[in-house]
């Protein structure tokens, strides 16, 4: 899709926000699913919402990101014996209190990702992301089946949980009035 008229129909939901249901993230994201089939999402982030620093994490989809307006420094891992250590916790997709977690090594490598550039990923890669406030992602999902999911955290951090719960309204204005301002400084 075109990238001016992706943000145009971006800008409209986000000045329109009070109308669509939010999910929250425990990373600072705030979500909103697109279509019926869980295949498309938009994603406003608010790092400062987040509970600790960014955990390394997989999928249990592959996918495709888009930047609208904003930036984000998306982190690829790989284990590494040099590398630095972290919890490794590993749970079943279904079941994130049945947990297992032993250590792994991991080296890391990052990408600037700009509006109007895109990245991918891999269900099974081990990425994180930091964001600038109010950067706007359109992710494309291709969900696969996927029995365990993989979280890697500095040690001893604490856990932070993968699930959604309804955003509170603070949130959705705090979040999307720093996404509006980006549309603002580079319309």
């Amino acid at each position: 899709m075109d990238h001016t008229l992706t943000r145009t129909l971006v800008r409209n939901i986000l000045e329109h926000a009070d109308d669509y249901p939010w999910t929250m993230q425990e990373i600072g994201l705030l979500g909103l699913r697109l279509d019926d089939r869980r295949e498309h999402r938009l994603h406003v982030w608010g790092p400062s919402y987040s509970v600790g620093e960014p955990p390394v994490h997989d999928h249990p989809y592959d996918f495709t990101s888009t930047v609208v307006v904003g930036e984000l420094t998306n982190t690829r891992y790989v284990e590494d014996p040099g590398g630095v250590e972290y919890q490794r916790v590993r749970y079943p997709l279904a079941d994130e209190d049945a947990r297992t977690t032993d250590t792994v090594r991991l080296s890391a490598t990052p990408a600037v990702v700009r509006a109007g550039d895109e990245y991918s990923q891999l269900a099974h890669e081990l990425h994180d992301s930091r964001q600038l406030p109010g950067a706007v992602t359109i992710i494309r999902m291709s969900f696969r089946d996927v029995s365990t999911l993989t979280v890697c955290t500095p040690v001893d951090a604490p856990w932070v949980s993968g699930w959604s719960r309804p955003a509170t309204p603070d949130e959705v204005t705090t979040i999307i009035g720093a996404a509006l301002e980006h549309f603002e400084l580079n319309p």
